[in-house]
C-alpha cells in the first residue's frame, strides 16, 4: 500500500489501548495512520468541502 501523505511503504500494525485493539496502516516514511474509521471521515469531510451547486432564477 502506497502512503496517501508522502507515497511511502505502508505496513499494517496492530494498535490498543486498554479496552480494544484494532489494525491500521502506518507509513515506515512519515509516520501517518490510516484505518477505516479515519478514511470515512476523510472522505466525509472532503465531500463537505466540494462547491455545491447554486440555482439560478
Amino acid at each position: 500500500m502506497e502512503c496517501p501523505r508522502c507515497k511511502g511503504l505502508m505496513m499494517l500494525e496492530r494498535f490498543s489501548d486498554f479496552f480494544l485493539i484494532f489494525y491500521a496502516w502506518k507509513c515506515i516514511n512519515c509516520g501517518s495512520i490510516m484505518d477505516r474509521t479515519i478514511s470515512l471521515n476523510r472522505r466525509k469531510s472532503l465531500a463537505a468541502a466540494e462547491p455545491q451547486p447554486v440555482a439560478i432564477r
